[in-house]
């Protein structure tokens, strides 16, 4: 009888240990899926301006207006890094971190070069504004993978 009811007991136990894993496994997803949807929600909100100033863009491109162009460009280089910024500061939780190490890494990329990039336009550098634009272009179809590929598109593919 005694065997009987310690192997009930180590059952229980067993039974127990997985369903609070289970559980944990829930409730950490759960904390990359409201991350996910803050971050999200994040890049969301940019987007409509990044369509404004597109659409503007292109008007001021039509008419020949390069000053209304080149003032569209910066401020959504400006915005673009706006963006980065409040994405790298937001709180990553446990379960996601081994998730977001490589987008963060590639975000952080990105936005030291758009800072180069916004460094050499405002000290009237051309050459290295257009330098900085080359190698910014180089690092921003691997990020919106990145975004795409831990279920970030608003940030990704869906922003582009």
């Amino acid at each position: 009888m005694k065997h009987a009811s310690a192997r009930i007991c180590l059952g229980l136990v067993t039974a127990a240990a997985a369903l609070a894993a289970t559980l944990g496994a829930t409730a950490a997803d759960a904390n990359f899926a409201a991350y996910r949807t803050h971050v999200n929600a994040i890049c969301r909100s940019y987007t409509p301006r990044f369509k404004r100033l597109e659409a503007d863009m292109a008007k001021a491109k039509r008419a020949g207006n390069l000053h209304r162009y080149a003032y569209d460009f910066g401020t959504i280089l400006g915005l673009t890094l706006a963006q980065g910024v409040r994405v790298e500061k937001t709180p990553v939780p446990a379960d996601g971190r081994a998730r977001m190490a490589g987008p963060l890494r590639l975000l952080h990329a990105a936005d030291a070069q758009l800072r180069r990039a916004l460094a050499a336009a405002t000290a009237g550098d051309q050459t290295g504004f257009a330098a900085q634009l080359t190698k910014l272009a180089k690092v921003s179809a691997p990020l919106n993978h990145s975004f795409d590929a831990v279920g970030l598109q608003d940030c990704g593919s869906r922003q582009q």
